[in-house]
């Protein structure tokens, strides 16, 4: 990610103006604007556990400086100024061409230094920097990563940006966290989600599991005495969230939510069992006449599975045939 630099057209109408500040507008020659070094940010991966404990790092990287030899002349001479006179450093001029009845002004590379704003005879080139007027140096960035900081916060470093002779102010270096997807949470603000898979008769009967959290602490969550948990119950265990960036002694919430897991099929004596120490099932009191009613019954497959098979089954009943009519519907059982 890069942001821009300003100033450039104003430099422009400045040079074309006579550089006074005035311009077209005529005005009195105020202090020229600095010109700023473009931003450039850079995308940082971070885990959660990163946001949640905090973390000191270092990032390795080039930076582009004046040479500290000719302090970004060019040339190690006294007086001696590299910068190009025509067109004042700038590895541009302003052109003005007429097209018929009108004028146009054009930016176009400066000949006299090959648009690179700096000119210096080869006899009086820096040693050091080859009349280049910079040099890489490397400036790795240390970055403190604060507890509850948020995925794409911006942490900037004012003024870490390229030098460069034709710059009065460095530009800033702007880091941008990137949190990273983890496999158990989910993060909400100060919140933190988490799904847990639990079994029927835990649902129903109690449970105690253990959660590593991102400090590495072990949390042993158990159910209070008598609570029964719903498919897509949500519980919350207070103050175990992540923290709150600038606030060390605030916390969000845990929130967990809950998957019952229901067996495949029961036994009869399980049944019994459940009959007899849960409360009757109203559905079996219903009343019918049992010479129009027809016995059906859930088959046990998913009705994905299900539909797959009697696809299966309907080609086989065609190739059977020869290729002739679908097969026969499952129908419920007469009684």
């Amino acid at each position: 990610m890069q942001f821009m630099q300003g100033g450039d057209m104003d430099d422009m109408m400045a040079q074309f103006f006579g550089g006074g500040g005035g311009g077209m507008m005529g005005g009195g020659g105020g202090r020229p604007r600095r010109r700023k070094g473009r931003d450039v940010g850079h995308a940082l991966p971070v885990t959660l556990e990163s946001l949640y404990n905090g973390k000191s790092m270092e990032l390795e990287r080039e930076k582009t400086i004046l040479c500290p030899t000719c302090k970004g002349r060019g040339t190690n001479k006294p007086g001696l100024n590299s910068k190009c006179a025509a067109c004042r450093g700038q590895g541009a001029r302003i052109v003005v061409r007429q097209m018929g009845p009108m004028m146009q002004q054009m930016q176009v590379p400066c000949d006299a230094c090959s648009g690179r704003g700096t000119k210096v005879e080869a006899k009086d080139k820096c040693n050091d920097c080859k009349g280049e007027c910079t040099k890489t140096s490397q400036s790795p960035l240390k970055i403190l990563i604060e507890k509850g900081m948020e995925h794409q916060q911006q942490i900037p470093f004012r003024g870490e940006g390229d030098q460069h002779p034709d710059i009065d102010v460095p530009g800033d270096i702007v880091i941008v966290l990137q949190q990273v997807k983890h496999d158990k949470f989910v993060r909400d603000d100060s919140d933190l989600h988490m799904k847990q898979k639990i079994t029927l008769a835990e649902a129903l009967c109690g449970f105690q599991f253990v959660v590593t959290h991102l400090d590495g602490r072990q949390l042993v969550v158990r159910s209070t005495p008598g609570m029964i948990v719903k498919p897509g119950d949500k519980k919350c265990l207070p103050g175990e969230g992540m923290p709150v960036w600038k606030q060390p002694t605030k916390f969000g919430d845990l929130v967990i939510e809950f998957d019952v897991v229901f067996p495949e099929r029961m036994e009869s004596g399980q049944i019994e069992v459940l009959r007899k120490n849960l409360p009757p099932p109203k559905s079996l009191d219903v009343e019918y006449d049992a010479s129009e009613a027809h016995d059906c019954f859930l088959h046990r497959q998913a009705l994905d599975e299900l539909r797959k098979e009697m696809e299966k089954d309907e080609d086989d009943d065609d190739d059977a045939r020869g290729g002739g009519g679908g097969g026969q519907p499952m129908q419920c059982a007469h009684q």
